[in-house]
């Protein structure tokens, strides 16, 4: 089986981009490093929209 399959949601851009932006969001703040939630999800999406621009699809 492999990854896709077992978590579909991972097709998702949507969840994968909110999943990215909590996950970032925590170890920031653990290490006295808040940054708004706001701007770590646009920094992920900005960098998503890059990895696109160069060929590499979101599937």
């Amino acid at each position: 089986m492999k990854l896709f399959e077992k978590y579909a949601k991972l097709r998702q851009k949507a969840y994968v981009t909110s999943m990215i932006t909590e996950s970032v969001s925590g170890s920031m703040a653990l290490e006295n490093q808040e940054v708004p939630e706001a701007q770590v999800k646009a920094i992920v999406i900005a960098l998503l929209r890059e990895a696109e621009l160069k060929g590499r699809k979101f599937d």
